[in-house]
C-alpha cells in the first residue's frame, strides 16, 4: 500500500521515458566512444560491455534529472543532443575526441577554417538530431507528468554521484565519454586558461646571456621509456639499432626519478625543483623563460594531451603546436610520434639563429600497439586487448619493445636534421614502465622500474668541436647516478647560457 502511494502510473511513465532516452544515448552516442576498442575473447568483450553499461547508467541519471522539469528539459536536452551528435560525427569521420585542446583550437581558429569543418552530412545529422530531440520534448510535455519531483530527485542524483564521485574507478571512464565529457572538458578548458594566466616572475631579476651566435637545442620529453630496455644500454634485444650505431650519442643508464606520473614528472624536470625544494615545480617558471630571455626562439610540439600541471610551461614557449589534436587515452587508432616530424622540420627552417624545440612524445605509453606503425611490429606476439589482465607478459614486453624500436627511428630522424648544425639534443623520459615485475604493469603504482627512465644526449660534430671539454666530461659521466633534477641545469649549460640560476654542479656536462 505504501508503494502505491509513493509511486503511481505517472512515475512509471517517467521511468520508461528516461530509460528510452538513456538507451538511445547509449547506442547512438556512447557506443561511438567504444567503437574500435580492441578486445580478445569473450571476457574482454564483457568487460567493455560492463564499462558501456556504467556510462549509460551515468547518462540515465543526468537525463532523469533534466526530465524532472519540462521547461528545463526543453531548454537543455536539444542542445545536449546537438553537441553529442556533432561529437559522434567527428568521432566516426575524423577519429577525434573532445578535449580542451579541441575547444581551444575551435576558439582561436579563424572563422573560415572552423566553417570548413562543417559538411552537408554533418548538417543533415544535426537537423535529424534537432527533429528527434524536439519530438522527445513534445513527448515530455504531452505524455509525461511529474508529481513530487523531490521524491525523484534523489533517485536521479544517485547514479550521478555513484559514477562521478563515490566510486573512483568509474570517474575516469564516465568523465571522458558523452554526455559528461562535454561538461568535464569545458571545465578543464576554463581551469587551464586560468593556469596559463598565472603570474610567475621567477627570473625577472636575471638577464641570461647566450655566448653562441647560432645554436639549436632540442629536448625530447619521452614517455614511459625505461633505461634497461634500450640495447644502447646493454638490453638483450636490438631495440635501438640506429642510436647504438651513432658514436655521438651518449647514454645515461643510471637516472633516477622520484615522481613517476607524467603530471608530476614534467613540472619537476622542467623547473629548478629538487628533493629539497619540490614545490618549485608548481610555482616557478621553467628553463624555457630563461632561453627566451637569452634570445632563443622556443617551440613546444605536443603529441600528448595537455595537463594542467604543465600547461603553464607549454605556454611559456613562443610557439605551441599540437601534432595530434583530438587524440586521447580512449582513442584506438594509430597515434604516432612521426606526426611531429613535419612540425619539427618547419621550426628548424624558420631561420632563427638560436632555436629551442621541445617535443613531448607519446612514446611508449599504453596502449602500445597504437604508438608504432605496423611495419615496426618486429617482436611478436603482441597484445590483442586493452585489458591488461587478458595479455601475457611476453605480449606486453613485445609490444612495448616495438615502441622502443620506433622511438629509436624517430630520434634518429630528429638527429639527422641536426648533423650539419651547431646543435645538441637531450632525451629524457618522464618515468619508466612496469612490465610484469612481481605482477605489476604500466605505471599505476610505485614500482622500481618506474624510477629509472631512459636518457641520452647527442651533440653534433660542430657542437663537439666547439665544446670538446664538455663532450669529454659528458662521456665520463655516463655511468654516474643522476636524479632528474639535472635537466634544468643541463639544458642551460648545453645552450651555452650564463645565468645566476644555472648551477653547473647539477649538469651532465660538469666534471
Amino acid at each position: 500500500m505504501q508503494m502505491k502511494k509513493l509511486f503511481d502510473r505517472n512515475d512509471v511513465k517517467l521511468w520508461l521515458f528516461v530509460a528510452v532516452l538513456a538507451m538511445l544515448y547509449g547506442f547512438i552516442f556512447i557506443f561511438s566512444e567504444f567503437y574500435g576498442s580492441p578486445f580478445f575473447g569473450i571476457k574482454d568483450f564483457l568487460v567493455l560491455v560492463m564499462q558501456w553499461c556504467v556510462v549509460v547508467f551515468a547518462a540515465a541519471g543526468l537525463l532523469y534529472a533534466l526530465s524532472l522539469n519540462k521547461y528545463l528539459f526543453a531548454a537543455t536536452f536539444p542542445l545536449l543532443t546537438l553537441v553529442c551528435t556533432a561529437l559522434t560525427y567527428f568521432k566516426y569521420t575524423l577519429g577525434v575526441t573532445l578535449t580542451p585542446m579541441i575547444i581551444d583550437l575551435t576558439f582561436v581558429t579563424d572563422l573560415r577554417t572552423s566553417l570548413e569543418m562543417f559538411s552537408w552530412q554533418l548538417v543533415v545529422w544535426l537537423l535529424l538530431a534537432l527533429v528527434g530531440s524536439a519530438g522527445c520534448v513534445y513527448v515530455r510535455f504531452r505524455y509525461v507528468r511529474v508529481h513530487r519531483w523531490y521524491v525523484h530527485l534523489p533517485l536521479a542524483l544517485l547514479p550521478i554521484m555513484l559514477t562521478n564521485a563515490w566510486i573512483p574507478s568509474f570517474v575516469a571512464p564516465v568523465s571522458a565519454r558523452m554526455p559528461y565529457s562535454v561538461y568535464y572538458n569545458f571545465s578543464r578548458y576554463i581551469s587551464e586558461k586560468r593556469i596559463v594566466e598565472e603570474q610567475r616572475n621567477t627570473f625577472d631579476d636575471d638577464t641570461p646571456v647566450c655566448r653562441a651566435d647560432s645554436l639549436t637545442v632540442v629536448y625530447v620529453l619521452g614517455e614511459s621509456l625505461r633505461a634497461d630496455h634500450l640495447s644502447l644500454n646493454g638490453y638483450g634485444r636490438n631495440t635501438t639499432p640506429l642510436l647504438a650505431g651513432d658514436t655521438a650519442v651518449v647514454s645515461f643508464g643510471n637516472i633516477y626519478t622520484e615522481p613517476y606520473y607524467t603530471h608530476l614528472c614534467v613540472p619537476h624536470i622542467l623547473t629548478r625543483a629538487d628533493s629539497l625544494s619540490p614545490e618549485r615545480a608548481f610555482d616557478e617558471q621553467s628553463f624555457i623563460t630563461l632561453l627566451k630571455k637569452a634570445g632563443f626562439h622556443t617551440a613546444w610540439i605536443a603529441n600528448q594531451e595537455q595537463e594542467s600541471s604543465y600547461l603553464y610551461f607549454m605556454n611559456e614557449c613562443d610557439t605551441l603546436i599540437y601534432a595530434n589534436v583530438g587524440e586521447s587515452l580512449y582513442s584506438f587508432g594509430k597515434w604516432l610520434d612521426g606526426d611531429m616530424l613535419p612540425h619539427y622540420r618547419a621550426m628548424l627552417r624558420r631561420g632563427d639563429a638560436k632555436n629551442f624545440i621541445l617535443l613531448h612524445t607519446i612514446g611508449s605509453h599504453w596502449w602500445y600497439n597504437t604508438h608504432y606503425p605496423d611495419s615496426f611490429e618486429t617482436f611478436v606476439p603482441v597484445v590483442k586487448s586493452r585489458v591488461v589482465s587478458a595479455c601475457t607478459q611476453e605480449e606486453m614486453i613485445n609490444s612495448y619493445d616495438n615502441t622502443v624500436l620506433y622511438t629509436d627511428y624517430i630520434i634518429d630522424k630528429l638527429i639527422a636534421e641536426l648533423r650539419e648544425r651547431n646543435a645538441v639534443l637531450v632525451y629524457l623520459s618522464d618515468h619508466g614502465e612496469a612490465l610484469g615485475e612481481e605482477g605489476h604493469y604500466l605505471h599505476a603504482g610505485d614500482y622500481p622500474p618506474l624510477h629509472n627512465p631512459a636518457c641520452f644526449v647527442y651533440c653534433s660534430p660542430r657542437y663537439t668541436a666547439l665544446h670538446a671539454d664538455k663532450i669529454n666530461t659528458l662521456k665520463e659521466n655516463r655511468t654516474k647516478r643522476f636524479r632528474t633534477d639535472f635537466l634544468f641545469h643541463t639544458i642551460l649549460d648545453a645552450a651555452d647560457i650564463e645565468s645566476k640560476y644555472l648551477d653547473r654542479s647539477f649538469s651532465l656536462f660538469f666534471r
